[in-house]
Protein backbone atom coordinates (compact mmCIF):
# COMPACT_ATOMS: atom_id res chain seq x y z
CA UNK A 1 0.00 0.00 0.00
CA UNK A 2 1.45 3.78 -1.16
CA UNK A 3 1.88 6.04 1.46
CA UNK A 4 -0.95 8.54 2.28
CA UNK A 5 -0.14 11.78 2.86
CA UNK A 6 -1.77 13.79 0.82
CA UNK A 7 -5.65 13.86 -0.99
CA UNK A 8 -4.28 12.91 -4.16
CA UNK A 9 -2.31 9.83 -2.27
CA UNK A 10 -6.15 8.53 -0.72
CA UNK A 11 -7.72 9.01 -4.15
CA UNK A 12 -5.48 7.11 -6.25
CA UNK A 13 -4.85 4.51 -3.59
CA UNK A 14 -8.44 3.97 -3.22
CA UNK A 15 -8.45 3.78 -7.36
CA UNK A 16 -6.22 0.68 -6.91
CA UNK A 17 -8.41 -1.11 -4.35
CA UNK A 18 -11.44 -0.50 -6.32
CA UNK A 19 -9.93 -1.37 -9.27
CA UNK A 20 -10.75 1.91 -10.93
CA UNK A 21 -8.68 2.16 -14.27
CA UNK A 22 -8.83 4.24 -17.30
CA UNK A 23 -10.92 2.33 -19.80
CA UNK A 24 -10.78 2.77 -23.72
CA UNK A 25 -11.59 6.56 -24.46
CA UNK A 26 -13.91 6.44 -21.20
CA UNK A 27 -13.09 8.21 -18.15
CA UNK A 28 -12.42 6.98 -14.14
CA UNK A 29 -16.18 4.81 -13.07
CA UNK A 30 -15.23 7.19 -10.00
CA UNK A 31 -15.02 11.00 -10.13
CA UNK A 32 -12.67 12.50 -8.20
CA UNK A 33 -15.69 14.60 -6.87
CA UNK A 34 -16.93 10.73 -5.67
CA UNK A 35 -13.85 10.14 -3.73
CA UNK A 36 -12.70 13.25 -2.30
CA UNK A 37 -16.50 13.12 -1.07
CA UNK A 38 -15.80 9.76 0.52
CA UNK A 39 -12.70 10.85 1.86
CA UNK A 40 -14.13 14.05 3.57
CA UNK A 41 -17.00 11.85 5.14
CA UNK A 42 -14.49 9.48 6.20
CA UNK A 43 -12.85 12.32 8.39
CA UNK A 44 -16.63 13.16 9.35
CA UNK A 45 -16.93 9.85 10.66
CA UNK A 46 -13.68 9.58 12.71
CA UNK A 47 -14.37 12.74 14.02
CA UNK A 48 -17.12 11.90 15.07
CA UNK A 49 -15.70 8.49 16.88
CA UNK A 50 -12.60 9.93 18.01
CA UNK A 51 -12.65 13.30 18.99
CA UNK A 52 -8.95 12.67 20.17
CA UNK A 53 -7.83 12.51 16.98
CA UNK A 54 -8.49 15.68 16.12
CA UNK A 55 -8.08 18.36 18.83
CA UNK A 56 -6.70 20.84 17.22
CA UNK A 57 -9.88 21.31 14.90
CA UNK A 58 -13.75 22.21 15.92
CA UNK A 59 -14.94 19.93 13.19
CA UNK A 60 -13.08 17.55 10.76
CA UNK A 61 -11.01 18.92 8.58
CA UNK A 62 -12.67 19.54 5.20
CA UNK A 63 -10.88 19.00 1.70
CA UNK A 64 -12.38 20.64 -1.78
CA UNK A 65 -10.91 18.75 -4.81
CA UNK A 66 -7.81 16.41 -5.22
CA UNK A 67 -4.76 18.64 -4.53
CA UNK A 68 -1.28 17.56 -3.10
CA UNK A 69 -2.84 19.14 0.36
CA UNK A 70 -1.74 17.26 3.09
CA UNK A 71 -4.69 15.11 4.85
CA UNK A 72 -4.47 16.05 8.56
CA UNK A 73 -4.37 12.35 11.14
CA UNK A 74 -2.17 10.98 12.41
CA UNK A 75 -0.82 8.36 10.28
CA UNK A 76 -1.81 5.31 12.03
CA UNK A 77 -5.51 5.75 11.07
CA UNK A 78 -4.44 7.04 7.61
CA UNK A 79 -5.72 3.20 6.43
CA UNK A 80 -8.97 3.64 7.74
CA UNK A 81 -9.70 6.92 6.06
CA UNK A 82 -9.18 5.12 2.70
CA UNK A 83 -11.27 2.00 3.98
CA UNK A 84 -14.45 4.17 4.19
CA UNK A 85 -13.70 5.84 1.08
CA UNK A 86 -13.94 2.07 -0.54
CA UNK A 87 -16.67 1.15 1.16
CA UNK A 88 -18.85 4.34 0.25
CA UNK A 89 -17.68 4.06 -3.31
CA UNK A 90 -19.02 0.96 -3.76
CA UNK A 91 -21.74 1.24 -1.89
CA UNK A 92 -23.47 2.90 -4.47
CA UNK A 93 -22.63 -0.31 -7.19
CA UNK A 94 -25.71 -2.34 -8.15
CA UNK A 95 -23.84 -5.43 -8.13
CA UNK A 96 -24.67 -7.75 -4.96
CA UNK A 97 -21.14 -8.89 -4.62
CA UNK A 98 -20.28 -5.15 -4.04
CA UNK A 99 -22.65 -5.00 -1.05
CA UNK A 100 -20.64 -7.50 0.97
CA UNK A 101 -17.28 -5.95 0.20
CA UNK A 102 -18.60 -2.33 0.94
CA UNK A 103 -19.96 -3.69 4.19
CA UNK A 104 -16.71 -5.17 4.94
CA UNK A 105 -14.15 -2.38 4.15
CA UNK A 106 -17.21 0.14 6.46
CA UNK A 107 -16.55 -2.31 9.64
CA UNK A 108 -12.47 -2.46 9.19
CA UNK A 109 -12.93 1.16 9.14
CA UNK A 110 -14.66 1.75 12.07
CA UNK A 111 -13.02 -1.05 13.79
CA UNK A 112 -9.31 0.37 13.20
CA UNK A 113 -10.51 3.74 15.01
CA UNK A 114 -12.59 1.83 17.46
CA UNK A 115 -9.87 -0.69 18.78
CA UNK A 116 -7.50 -0.28 20.76
CA UNK A 117 -3.99 -0.76 20.18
Amino acid sequence: MAILSTVEDYVNEARVLLQDTLGSGSGYRYSDAELVSGLNMALEQAHKLRRDLFLRYDTAPYYPVVSGVEVTIDPGYRRALLFFMVGHAQLRDEEETTDSRASAFLTAFTAQLTTPV
